[in-house]
């Protein structure tokens, strides 16, 4: 761009026969080389901004436990591994929103993201969940014990929810957008991870009262004060009670003789 700006005042001072081709063809190099240096520059102010799309792509995580149904008696380390992979892809979306709040740490508009600290909120989320996780996986059963762990990670993702509702209300449009998915995601976080408490107790109540109705039901054994069934054929025979005697006529007094 330079050359051609050279090339253009040189021919100017000095003309010549061909000085106008040569400032037009000078002035259109300029031109081309203004263009790509304001594109380029553009690129590079855009890619200094924050994706939007990032923030509206999690995994697609279902029904957590919900797989529990389809397993029968005495299955522990299948329901087990069920559980804990379900987890993990709560804990991957857990993962993601912990990314994209971070992104926005630090940034002009989102002071208050920073303030709360939300990204720590959401690492403690992430470190919770795993843990449960490896819980169920190294121990290769389900017990009561993992349901109220799953709730309280439940009521974190919740209170985080309603955290960034607080941040976002009030402000303008360009910080909204970026706030709210992060908002409903931690609202889906929370939601699933209370049905996957509520599946996980269901199985574990199933398997409990199972045992009982499948058990064969036995005939009651005879108590010790029924009496004995009566006897028939011959022994009713030898066992009759014996006829009443005849009455004795009343003895006769003097008075009657």
């Amino acid at each position: 761009m330079v050359l051609s700006l050279g090339a253009i005042v040189a021919s100017i001072i000095n003309p010549g026969p061909q000085s106008y081709l040569t400032v037009g063809v000078a002035g259109a190099a300029f031109l081309v080389s203004a263009a790509v240096l304001f594109t380029y520059s553009r690129k590079s102010t855009e890619a200094k901004q924050i994706p939007l799309e990032n923030f509206s792509l999690w995994a697609d995580v279902g029904e957590p436990a919900a797989e529990l149904r389809r397993l029968g008696l005495g299955e522990k380390f299948a329901a087990a591994q069920i559980t804990a992979t379900d987890l993990d892809s709560l804990a991957a979306n857990a993962e993601l929103l912990q990314a994209r709040t971070s992104i926005l740490v630090g940034r002009v508009g989102f002071e208050s993201v920073t303030e709360e600290k939300m990204h720590r909120r959401v690492e403690t989320l992430v470190s919770d969940i795993n843990r449960i996780a490896r819980s169920i996986s190294a121990s290769r059963e389900l017990t009561k014990d993992v349901i109220p762990q799953i709730e309280q990670c439940a009521e974190q993702a919740e209170r985080i929810a309603d955290k960034f509702f607080e941040l976002e209300e009030g402000k303008p449009e360009t910080i909204y957008i970026y706030l709210e998915p992060l908002r409903r995601a931690a609202e889906k976080l929370s939601h699933d991870l209370r049905t996957a408490a509520a599946n996980i107790s269901k199985y574990l109540l199933w398997e409990e009262k199972a045992p009982e109705v499948l058990a064969p039901t036995l005939p009651a054994a005879p108590s010790a004060e029924t009496p004995p069934p009566p006897e028939t054929g011959a022994q009713n025979t030898s066992t009759a009670s014996p006829s009443p005697l005849p009455e004795v006529p009343p003895e006769q007094t003097t008075e009657n003789k």
